[in-house]
């Protein structure tokens, strides 16, 4: 199953790098007001499912929102 993860990483992390540099922005106070939040969060949750199937940590986005912005 991990193969499945490492063929969605990809689309997450040029999303979430969309994510954050639109949260950078200030234009918003939720996360789900974000343009990219829909499709940032549809490829969390389908990477959330393999990951506990195979008894990994999950991904939040809030904590992945929290580590890129303090960088």
């Amino acid at each position: 199953m991990d193969h499945a993860i490492n063929s969605l990483q990809p689309f997450y992390e040029v999303t979430l790098d969309q994510f954050i540099e639109e949260h950078r922005s200030g234009n918003y106070t939720k996360l789900s007001d974000n343009p990219y939040y829909t499709e940032v969060k549809a490829l969390i949750d389908a990477m959330n499912i393999l990951r506990k199937y195979l008894g990994w940590e999950t991904i939040k986005l809030k904590n992945e929102v929290e580590f890129y912005m303090e960088g």
